[in-house]
């Protein structure tokens, strides 16, 4: 298994049918070069952040990326995280191109 220091995490939503029933997509990418790591599908819940995280260990990730969501705050500790925008531009980038 590669080792990745830095990942971009972030949540992308999309709906089936109707916009009451929203998916959302939650993915992270190596903030180096941009390949996806791991994804879930589910709702936008803390729950499932946690899948993501756990999908994510066996790369030993240490630095991670992301929007301001407060529930990465929660679950990432305070010196293995940054939120900012600015940092997130593969990830973001990458989700343009999916919708």
């Amino acid at each position: 298994m590669i080792q990745v220091e830095e990942a971009e995490a972030d949540e992308m939503w999309s709906f089936v049918g109707k916009k009451q029933n929203q998916r959302w997509l939650w993915h992270a990418i190596d903030h180096e070069t941009g390949d996806v790591l791991a994804y879930v599908l589910g709702r936008h819940q803390d729950s499932v952040l946690l899948k993501l995280k756990e999908l994510l260990e066996p790369f030993g990730v240490t630095h991670f990326f992301t929007d301001g969501w407060d529930g990465y705050e929660r679950h990432i500790a305070q010196e293995q995280l940054t939120i900012d925008k600015a940092k997130t531009q593969k990830i973001e980038r990458k989700h343009l191109t999916l919708r």
